[in-house]
């Protein structure tokens, strides 16, 4: 594992994020991977594009996962399952650090987060029906809150939706939410103040 590597996964585990509150309705279980790289010069972390003729969540940008099946023995092995299915990065090739808290979604799915380091540099095989592409995005970007654009709503279940901007895209919805729980994690003295250390 590379040094920055070592440094992030370090600041994460210093900081245990705290589990959230949300009505007990009958959520469809859900997980999805935030998996984590070297990249050339810094770490970046792996996105996918969903295709535009999916029922839900069309051409947004999200991470790999999906809905639980039954025979899943946890959500971990969801994660990494529908990883595998979407993007050919099988299981072994991903070390996982940590969760982060539950994120509901408004189509009743309660999306379990794993974070995991990407051990091999393997290209990826998309599943075309579901993935239009992988996209890599810097992760001092995301993790910087001055990146982030909230919208307020009078809802009590979903009172804020998140925003991120990258290269005249749109990185929102559930996918915002978590990747903004994680950058709070990462820096819960000063929020909207981040500076990585990595």
């Amino acid at each position: 594992m590379s040094c920055q590597l070592n440094e992030f996964v370090t600041q994460f585990s210093l900081h245990p994020p705290a589990a959230q509150a949300w009505p007990d309705f009958a959520w469809h279980k859900s997980a999805v991977l935030i998996p984590v790289r070297q990249g050339r010069s810094e770490l970046e972390v792996i996105l996918t594009r969903r295709t535009p003729h999916l029922r839900h969540h069309a051409s947004q940008i999200c991470f790999p996962g999906g809905r639980m099946d039954a025979s899943d023995p946890c959500l971990q092995y969801t994660a990494l399952r529908e990883t595998q299915e979407e993007i050919g990065l099988a299981p072994q090739q991903v070390d996982i650090i940590g969760q982060l808290p539950e994120q509901p979604v408004l189509s009743r799915f309660m999306i379990q987060p794993y974070l995991g380091v990407v051990t091999s540099e393997s290209p990826f095989y998309l599943a075309t029906d579901e993935v239009a592409e992988v996209l890599t995005v810097p992760l001092r970007v995301l993790l910087d809150q001055r990146n982030h654009l909230q919208v307020k709503r009078n809802d009590p279940l979903y009172p804020t939706v998140h925003f991120i901007p990258w290269q005249g895209q749109l990185i929102w919805g559930a996918t915002a939410a978590i990747i903004r729980t994680l950058a709070d994690q990462m820096n819960p003295q000063g929020k909207h103040l981040y500076t990585p250390v990595f």
